[in-house]
């Protein structure tokens, strides 16, 4: 079989589960993965021959994909703010809306200097993968990031990330097991900004999404009770009075169907911003004691 062949075959067979695009793109990013060539090679190189080693190893990951195993757990990694990052069952797969928010922190950063020997901490809540953690400790080498979770997968996972900047190797985040509906642990410093995407999927809401979520990512990372929606904004709000610096920031991710109520908790200094769709995504507060 030959590259466009593959690509041809494998976007056709997709399409019963995906939408025509996606599978067309997923179909790509597999022969650019198994067989290291870029992605336009199907259209570059079409009548490239596939070998029956690389067309076993193709064969095999389309079959996964095709039983709605995510792209991201076939391929091992998921790419987030331009890098490269590890990813398997057990951990939640990075959103978009998540690059935004590290993208807002940056913003917010920008005239501000952090010096190496200037102490600025930054707390990552529910750091799942880390990709948040560590894009913040790369692109803000004077921060000294930390990140925890009560999955011991996730932070498996997250400690063992190689990320580079155009530096170097990256100052290493302080990962730790943590469960934000309990106490912070005891020891930690004072943090400059706390950021967390939680849990904020009502379980009524599952009938929304597609088994490759449903069948596959952690579901304690995704779901809270319909009765109890805000149960870790609650929680972090408890975190924050403890742990963030006067005029520290939080950054929260949030359904967009709780903008005003979360918001709320932290009181009328607390904004509410949309996200690139324009849908109320993210929460926002200066902290003040």
């Amino acid at each position: 079989m030959t590259l466009k062949g593959f690509v041809d075959k494998a976007a056709k067979d997709l399409s019963e589960l995906y939408p025509e695009a996606e599978a067309k793109s997923m179909a790509v990013r597999l022969i650019s993965h198994y067989l290291e060539v870029p992605e336009y090679a199907y259209l570059s190189v079409p009548d490239r021959n596939i070998s029956s080693t690389e067309q076993q190893k193709l064969d095999i990951a389309k079959d996964e994909l095709l039983k709605w195993r995510p792209l991201q757990y076939v391929l091992g990694f998921t790419e987030f703010c331009g890098r490269r990052f590890k990813v398997r069952e057990g951990v939640l797969i990075p959103r978009p809306e998540t690059e935004e928010l590290f993208e807002m922190i940056i913003d917010d950063l920008s005239g501000k200097e952090l010096d190496e020997g200037q102490e600025f901490n930054i707390l990552d809540v529910g750091t799942g993968s880390g990709c948040l953690a560590w894009s913040l400790a790369a692109e803000l080498p004077g921060a000294q990031l930390f990140g925890c979770d009560i999955s011991d997968e996730a932070l498996k996972i997250a400690t063992k990330q190689k990320v580079k900047n155009a530096e170097g190797l990256v100052r290493r985040p302080v990962f730790f097991w943590a469960d934000v509906l309990g106490v912070p642990p005891a020891g930690l410093p004072q943090f400059d900004i706390i950021v967390s995407n939680p849990p904020y999927v009502l379980e009524s809401e599952r009938s929304q999404m597609y088994s490759n979520v449903l069948d596959y990512e952690p579901e304690m990372a995704l779901f809270v009770p319909d009765e109890d929606p805000l149960r870790f904004y609650r929680a972090l709000y408890s975190w924050v009075g403890g742990l963030l610096r006067e005029g520290g920031i939080c950054y929260f991710e949030i359904n967009e169907r709780f903008g005003s109520e979360v918001a709320a908790l932290f009181g009328s200094d607390a904004l509410v911003l949309k996200d690139i769709n324009g849908r109320d995504r993210f929460v926002k507060y200066i902290y003040k004691a």
